[in-house]
């Protein structure tokens, strides 16, 4: 480290263990569908009900049987 970025950034920290955790403090995992066809989604909801139903009403009005489900979940990273 130079001495720039020991002014910028304070002294050097000392050594810490870290560990990646699930976050747990939010809403949980969001879940949302997309169409591999025309890329229309059904917006993010806290559950996968609504992603699912989604996907078979859009099924019915378009006949595209192909959809991506993307699961997003968070972590936070603490000291111990």
């Amino acid at each position: 480290m130079n001495r720039a970025t020991e002014a910028t950034c304070g002294a050097p920290r000392r050594a810490r263990l870290w560990a990646l955790r699930p976050d747990r403090s939010g809403s949980g995992t969001i879940t949302e569908a997309e169409c591999t066809t025309c890329l229309e989604g059904s917006g993010a909801a806290d559950d996968g009900r609504g992603p699912a139903l989604w996907c078979l009403a859009h099924t019915q009005a378009t006949g595209h049987t192909g959809f991506r489900r993307v699961r997003t979940d968070f972590f936070r990273v603490t000291a111990f």
